[in-house]
């Protein structure tokens, strides 16, 4: 893609937009954290998942005032954002295709993934459809403050559960731990009581060998441990990432032979609690619709997958693409009307939803080998 050189938008004389070849990590990176506070939209993350090499650096400025900056790649005819779970203006995606579009002739399609947005109505094709969602919780200023918002309810089952636990449970204790009191090691503990939770149930960890190591290069540089050991043996643990003043919760789990003292709810509330007392703005509980994340205060966002196509033929041109994204559509809305009903007692709809579960189980087994050496 050519570098041009910063071009000023009529709308406004201080309104500059510019595009450059390459990511300049000292620069961009601290500005990314600082604009949109978000673990999946960090140079650390993007260096992870697929690297930087060939990608570009798209910023929007009205003055001093940073307004947007995206990281992208070119591939296959699509300019593809990097930056995922943040929240974009349709204006925003819309000036941002209206400048790949121009200043880049071989680009048909513009992908946006796991973005929170209205529903986009300007000039270009579009395929937008529900993709991911997240569960966000602003953090109050004090540990007695959420408590208190707490529902009556969940308030009663945490003081249960604590005394159980800490009458039951020899050596029951709740740790945080920052980065330079846990190690790598610690961190791999806790996926493991993943994989250990998910075996029970019959499913597939979602967390592979490349996954586990992910995880545990952004514990290493802004994790929050939280483990529950009983008897100095982990039972219970949270990882949750910071970027800026929120943080991020990617992974929860706990032994099984402790379900009943509700050990990894309690693990829940202690890393909120330990959230708050670091300073942290939100709290983002992410992709899943449990019980839990609205019991401690979670209010739900939808992030949509944006595809837009610079015309009618660019998008026959990729039928596959739209032919896929809009299967991936009506299955994630099956999944969704499956999991609402899957607590009824109707057999079909049980039936049906075992038999979804059953199937992304198999995907996901054979995308694992599909990736085996």
């Amino acid at each position: 893609m050519p570098n041009p050189s910063p071009s000023v938008q009529p709308a406004g004389a201080a309104i500059v937009t510019t595009c450059e070849r390459g990511v300049d990590t000292d620069r961009v990176g601290p500005a990314l954290e600082r604009l949109y506070g978000n673990v999946y939209a960090t140079v650390h993350n993007f260096t992870l998942e697929s690297g930087l090499d060939d990608c570009y650096t798209y910023t929007v400025r009205r003055g001093e005032e940073l307004l947007t900056l995206l990281v992208f790649r070119l591939r296959k005819r699509r300019a593809e954002v990097l930056n995922e779970v943040i929240a974009l203006g349709t204006e925003e995606i819309d000036a941002f295709a209206r400048h790949v579009f121009a200043h880049c002739a071989e680009v048909d399609v513009v992908a946006c993934r796991a973005v929170e947005t209205p529903r986009y109505r300007g000039p270009y094709p579009c395929q937008q459809y529900d993709y991911l969602e997240d569960s966000m919780l602003m953090l109050p200023s004090s540990v007695a403050a959420y408590s208190e918002s707490l529902s009556k309810n969940t308030r009663r089952s945490i003081k249960r559960q604590e005394r159980d636990a800490q009458n039951e449970l020899q050596g029951y204790a709740f740790q945080a731990l920052d980065p330079e009191h846990f190690t790598d090691e610690q961190v791999r503990e806790v996926i493991g009581l993943n994989h250990e939770r998910m075996a029970g149930k019959n499913k597939q960890s979602g967390f592979d060998d490349a996954a586990e190591r992910r995880l545990v290069a952004l514990a290493r540089a802004s994790g929050l441990l939280g483990v529950i050991t009983v008897d100095g043996k982990v039972c219970a643990g949270t990882l949750a990432c910071r970027a800026g003043d929120n943080y991020f919760l990617l992974v929860l789990a706990h032994r099984n032979a402790y379900n009943q003292y509700g050990i990894g709810f309690l693990c829940c509330y202690h890393t909120i609690c330990a959230c708050i007392e670091r300073g942290g703005n939100e709290l983002h509980f992410l992709w899943g619709r449990y019980d839990y994340k609205r019991s401690f205060l979670g209010q739900w966002r939808n992030l949509d997958r944006v595809l837009l196509y610079r015309s009618r033929w660019a998008a026959l041109r990729h039928a596959g693409l739209a032919w896929r994204a809009w299967r991936q559509a009506r299955q994630r809305r099956l999944m969704l009307w499956l999991r609402e009903r899957s607590h009824e007692p109707t057999p079909l709809f049980s039936m049906a939803f075992a038999v979804l579960q059953r199937l992304r189980g198999w995907r996901h087994q054979w995308r694992q080998r599909s990736l085996m050496p």
